[in-house]
């Protein structure tokens, strides 16, 4: 338990054993318990609608029932929609059926959403006929005519079964979660119940949190950060989530004065446009006392100004879609331990820092962070060597890490050069190989530069082939189709070559330096 010899290498704690009920038991039992608490919250006309667990719990059995009309225990079945409290019910809905849940982006493009549906060979999709000026119901039914595809928020209608809700498992699948390799395509990563659950169980036990907690989510339910950091820590202690439609500074600030809220997680960007808003000042933040920061570097500076003018604590959490909610930093850490790590891992993950060669890492060496535990995925899905997970027994991060004497672990960059851009990740590979389809473009590199704004921002460095010429705009326009938004670049840059090391592999980090300084008087990146 903790840090073991000399080297980089955290044995997990094991002290508070696993919980091994299937989510959707774990529903019935707090609706049981306190079924008169307040499990949701909803903004509607300047006021908020609320459900107690007793409700929220029903609400899903009824959802459950008619998914079971069209897909069976173990199949896949697709939601395409905003935040919204349909989204939680059809969550618990699918836990309680013995269905996989998996999420799509609403931000994706339509050939990135049919991957997405293919991949996970979903039975069903359940959408948004609308949501931010896209018609996601019309989008699925155009492009896989052969899925079935209903709207979201009028399940009520559909036919239910009538016979008793199947037998489900902690082992079984309830989420599969895309992500993507710098290789390209997203993967789907594919977690239990167990591993779900007990991934927020134990984040929101290192945070003291109780049932009197009220966690404000303005994160997308789409994301792990929403739908199993945020949703089953708050099953786990039977609080409520208060469900933001998506993140307006003006409209969360509101939010946590009317909720009474006690924890919110916030990326940088977020944090920047709730501090610099004229309503701050005029606000009750009275009752938050924690904010989760993550998803990209947090300047110490920005750290120390949310805890002065929120009057709060912030913790720094890492996770990844493989393996959410991994590693945190605690209320009680000092300055340093809070603004400069990621801090300790979390229970039941052993943790070690692996040097080129496989060997465990000395206190302080950078290497690449490897996890261990019962709550890392079981696989991906449709994976080469067939399903299989790609790990024997440590799950690769592909992130830079060191570890200190006493477990604390610091983060020194992206092995795979993920770009993480307001909270989402950018995967080069995939940029790349989509415009190496264009026809100008003879060779592409991908690399993200510091913004004040947004964290990091992708540059698209590129070579032309003889006798062709592309402009930015054109480059850009042909992305957008291809590509979700905030993956596009806003930033193209032609050269000459690239800077190369012997092998012929693009040297990246040479590529990021030299585009960090070019751009440093450009004006910031487009949102």
């Amino acid at each position: 338990m903790g840090v073991v010899g000399t080297h980089a290498y955290w044995e997990a704690d094991v002290g508070v054993p696993l919980d091994d009920r299937p989510i959707g038991r774990i529903v019935d039992d707090v609706a049981g318990a306190d079924p008169d608490r307040t499990a949701l919250q909803w903004p509607v006309d300047g006021a908020l609608q609320s459900w107690t667990w007793a409700e929220v719990r029903d609400e899903a059995e009824r959802f459950a029932r008619r998914l079971l009309n069209y897909a069976a225990p173990g199949d896949v079945v697709a939601i395409f929609a905003g935040n919204s409290p349909d989204w939680i019910f059809f969550e618990y809905a699918a836990a309680l059926a013995g269905i996989t849940m998996t999420a799509i982006n609403t931000a994706l493009a339509d050939a990135e959403v049919v991957h997405v549906v293919r991949a996970s060979k979903a039975s069903a999709v359940f959408a948004d006929t609308e949501y931010r000026g896209s018609a996601l119901l019309r989008r699925v039914q155009t492009i896989m005519p052969d899925v079935p595809a209903f709207d979201l928020a009028s399940w009520r209608d559909l036919p239910a079964i009538t016979t008793p809700l199947p037998g489900v498992y902690s082992g079984d699948p309830f989420l599969v979660q895309f992500t993507s390799g710098t290789t390209g395509r997203p993967k789907g990563a594919v977690l239990s119940h167990r591993a779900a659950y007990n991934c927020a169980r134990y984040q929101i036990l290192r945070l003291g949190g109780t049932a009197e907690d009220h966690w404000l989510n303005v994160m997308p339910m789409h994301h792990v950060g929403g739908s199993v950091s945020v949703l089953l820590s708050m099953l786990a202690v039977g609080g409520t989530t208060t469900l933001c439609p998506a993140f307006d500074a003006g409209l969360v600030l509101r939010l946590i004065q009317q909720s009474r809220a006690t924890i919110i997680g916030l990326v940088p960007t977020m944090e920047l446009a709730l501090l610099d808003h004229p309503a701050l000042g005029t606000t009750d933040v009275s009752t938050l006392r924690l904010v989760m920061s993550g998803g990209s570097v947090v300047a110490t500076s920005l750290i120390h100004r949310v805890e002065s003018e929120f009057g709060v604590t912030v913790v720094n959490a890492y996770g990844q879609s493989e393996s959410p909610s991994a590693i945190m930093t605690s209320p009680d850490d000092d300055d340093i331990v809070k603004s400069e790590t990621i801090g300790r891992p979390l229970d039941h993950r052993d943790v070690r820092i692996a040097c080129v060669d496989g060997s465990t890492a000395l206190f302080g060496e950078i290497g690449e962070l490897l996890m261990r535990s019962p709550m890392t995925m079981d696989r991906y899905l449709d994976h080469d060597d067939g399903g299989r997970a790609p790990f024997d027994e440590w799950l690769h991060t592909g992130d830079l890490c060191s570890m200190d004497s006493d477990g604390v672990i610091r983060m020194h960059g992206r092995a795979r050069d993920v770009i993480i851009r307001g909270g989402e990740n950018i995967y080069p590979g995939e940029v790349e190989a989509v415009m190496l389809t264009h026809p100008a473009i003879a060779d592409i590199a991908i690399v993200g530069v510091p913004d004040e704004h947004w964290g990091e921002v992708p540059v698209g460095c590129y070579l032309v082939n003889a006798g062709t010429a592309v402009t930015e705009g054109e480059l850009i326009d042909f992305a957008s189709t291809l590509l979700a938004r905030f993956k596009v670049p806003r930033r193209w840059v032609a050269l000459e070559d690239f800077p190369i090391t012997a092998a012929g592999k693009v040297k990246k980090y040479v590529l990021r330096e030299q585009m960090t300084q070019r751009l440093s008087e450009v004006p910031p990146a487009l949102p």
